[in-house]
């Protein structure tokens, strides 16, 4: 398991929003996981637990926005100083999120390493910034869907394959005159 830059390993506080199956696979990735479930009732007010994740240092994961907007709640985050990182909905599968959380590690280590809580930090499980922008080649470009189709040759077996064409964007890389 990679550490943050300080050495520090952080230990994520999972709620009753998320359980069992998020924590077997963030700790099958070797992140550190206590469950709500371990600690306290079902029942026990989110003042208690989160006061508890306080004083242990424990980093919150949950999907439940109410943790921020329900000013005792609020309250409590604010007096144990604690970081809390929302999920942006309840609905999806566990598998999502922990892989969000997974190709996120490196971001959310370094949110904690930087900043004194308390705060909140949004996860998104569509994240674009681990997969590069497109970098078309030759006639390569985005689909026309109703184009292409009225558009296509009609291809037999015993048709040759056409010739390579010139790419595009070759021009793209001649000096112009001025």
């Amino acid at each position: 398991m990679e550490k943050s830059k300080s050495g520090i390993k952080p230990i994520f506080f999972l709620d009753r929003t998320h359980g069992k199956r998020t924590s077997k696979i963030l700790q099958s990735v070797e992140i550190d996981v206590v469950l709500h479930g371990r600690w306290f009732h079902q029942e026990a007010r989110d003042p208690e637990w989160i006061a508890k994740c306080g004083q242990e240092e424990w980093v919150i994961l949950s999907g439940d926005k109410s943790i921020e907007s329900v000013p005792e709640n609020r309250q409590a985050v604010i007096d144990a100083k604690v970081k809390v990182f929302f999920f942006n909905d309840t609905n999806s599968l566990p598998e999502e999120w922990a892989a969000a959380v997974i190709v996120g590690r490196p971001r959310i280590f370094e949110i904690i390493e930087r900043n004194n809580g308390p705060f909140f930090v949004t996860l998104e499980k569509y994240a674009r910034s681990h997969i590069s922008s497109i970098r078309f080649v030759g006639t390569g470009g985005a689909k026309n869907e109703a184009a292409s189709l009225a558009e296509a040759p009609v291809v037999t077996a015993s048709d040759p394959p056409p010739p390579p064409s010139e790419p595009i964007q070759w021009e793209l890389f001649v000096k112009k005159p001025r």
